[in-house]
This record gives structure tokens, C-alpha cells and sequence, in this order.
């Protein structure tokens, strides 16, 4: 009889020996060979999957996206109902810092848009995917109305202070990856804090008649 084969079982082993290579060495390692190496497969085995290394790094960015989701939608049921906004929306942001392995691994898999370029048909979407949780964020932690978390918010004050939270969580990120001696984790989380807190501030004082 012919053997069975279970592609979404070989899917997944291709998928952590992807994931072990970017842990490891980072996007720019990934290619045909390194993969199929690291899953002990043939790289002709692999490309039955996978015709192109560009294939493998656009995988790996959305396996990257999955698991930041996946965290994030189990937060809303762990959550208790009476958090403080900052703490709660805090939670939340820090799924897309690296402060552990895990995160530290997702992010370099994001360096892959980088590498990608064109080759990234979905750069816009995942741009865009981003800049939604950062406005329902920001809408959240000072109490408005969320709208249409893909369109511009309709409060200019709101897409304005989402675009900061944006580019606060993305200059963390950075940090944490590029000069992890300079800023450790509980910095990053101090800081993110500190900024959630002083968007409230910003919220009130420009609320205030």
C-alpha cells in the first residue's frame, strides 16, 4: 500500500526547523538547504512544500503573526474584568516585544520583510493589521468608541496617539534586539508603562475645558 502522508504534520516539522534557524542565526540564514538540514529532510523533499527561499521567509512571518494573535486573543479571557486600563492595554502591547526567547525569535522572523521586499506582496496588510491594534489600543486605554479599527480613526487625536504607540513599541523592539545590555526587559515594560500613562495624561488635559 502506499504510504500516507500527513502534510500538515510535515508542514509543522518544517515549520519549528524553520523556526530554529532564524532562532539561531537569523533570516538571513534561511534557505532551502539550511531548512531541509535542520528538519533532516532532502531539499528536494522540502521544495514539494517550498519552491523558493522567499516561500520559506514569508512563512515564517506569518507563523510569526499567528503565534502574536494567538497570545493576544487569550489575554481577553485571562484578563480580569475590574484591570486597569493601563495594565490592560500594557498586556497587550508587550506581545509584540521581544522579552523572551520566544518573542525574541518572532521578531527576528519579522527582520524578513526586510530581506523580502517586493517579494512581501502582503507588507501593506501586515502594516496595516499593526497600526489596527494600536488604534483599538489606544481608543481603549482613554475610553472612546474603537470604530473601524481599519480605517483612520475617526478622533485625529486617537490615530495620532496610536501612530506613537506604534512607533514607541516598534523603537523598544529595537532596542531590546540590537543593544540588549542598554535596556533589559523590566526597562521595556517601565518604559512602555510610563508612555501608556502619560497618553492618558495627554487624553485628559486635552479633554479638559
Amino acid at each position: 500500500m502506499p504510504k500516507i502522508v500527513d502534510h500538515e504534520q510535515r508542514r509543522r516539522e518544517l515549520a519549528e526547523a524553520l523556526w530554529r534557524v532564524i532562532a539561531a542565526s537569523g533570516p538571513a540564514a534561511v534557505s532551502i538547504r539550511s531548512v531541509a538540514a535542520e528538519a533532516g529532510w532532502s531539499p528536494g523533499a522540502l521544495r514539494h512544500y517550498f519552491q523558493t527561499r522567499e516561500e520559506l521567509l514569508v512563512f515564517a512571518m506569518n507563523l510569526s503573526e499567528d503565534r502574536v494573535t494567538e497570545r493576544i486573543m487569550g489575554l481577553s479571557a485571562r484578563q480580569p474584568a475590574d484591570m486597569p486600563p493601563t495594565d490592560r492595554v500594557a498586556e497587550y502591547a508587550e506581545q509584540l516585544l521581544p522579552l523572551d526567547e520566544t518573542r525574541r525569535a518572532e521578531y527576528r522572523a519579522w527582520e524578513s520583510a526586510g530581506i523580502l521586499g517586493e517579494h512581501d506582496k502582503d507588507r501593506a496588510q501586515r502594516w496595516n493589521l499593526q497600526r489596527r491594534l494600536y488604534r483599538q489600543l489606544v481608543a481603549s486605554l482613554v475610553g472612546t468608541p474603537v470604530g473601524d479599527p481599519f480605517q483612520p480613526h475617526a478622533d485625529p487625536w486617537v490615530e495620532e496617539w496610536a501612530g506613537y504607540l506604534h512607533t514607541q513599541v516598534d523603537g523598544l523592539s529595537l532596542e531590546l534586539m540590537v543593544t540588549p545590555g542598554m535596556l533589559d526587559a523590566d526597562d521595556a515594560r517601565r518604559r512602555l508603562r510610563s508612555f501608556l500613562v502619560r497618553t492618558g495624561e495627554a487624553w485628559r488635559h486635552r479633554a479638559d475645558p
